[in-house]
């Protein structure tokens, strides 16, 4: 998810879950944003979302621009796309997991919040923080030579 969001949970006497609910509190418009608007502007604009998963929501609106237009892409923009997606969920991943919640899991919940952080990690694992760094480069630096730049590129294109 994209923004803010909570969870209601509601409990029965006996403490069991009686009841959950997710709610996305924060309206982002972008759907709102593409209405009128040429659908091969799509890829581009939805590709905003995010800076970190931009190429998921670029290809996701590629492929539905793709639908649209009842095309198949070529074989070569299928493997681009796949691969962009690929090196997308590196860097992804090794954000979350290395810069997000290994400060929690090496340094545990109860440790110092000021020190429960990507600088704290360093400081205590700096080869796990380092492996981090490297596998986000690489991801990085992959759709960098595939797509232009790192961050939302502007390199999909509809129909292929």
């Amino acid at each position: 998810i994209e923004g803010h969001a909570k969870i209601t949970i509601q409990l029965d006497k006996a403490g069991a879950v009686e009841d959950a609910r997710f709610h996305v509190t924060q309206y982002r418009g972008f759907e709102k944003m593409i209405e009128g608007r040429p659908f091969y502007e799509m890829p581009s604009i939805m590709g905003r979302i995010c800076g970190i998963c931009t190429i998921s929501h670029e290809l996701a609106s590629a492929k539905a621009c793709d639908d649209i237009m009842a095309v198949q892409i070529p074989r070569s923009a299928v493997k681009l796309r796949r691969i962009a997606n690929l090196a997308s969920i590196v860097q992804s991943h090794a954000l979350s997991f290395f810069y997000l919640a290994s400060p929690d899991f090496l340094l545990g919940m109860e440790s110092d919040p000021a020190k429960r952080s990507v600088f704290g990690l360093i400081e205590s694992h700096p080869e796990v923080a380092k492996t981090g760094v490297y596998l986000r480069s690489f991801g990085q630096r992959i759709i960098q030579r595939l797509a232009g730049k790192r961050i939302h590129p502007d390199w999909t294109v509809p129909g292929g």
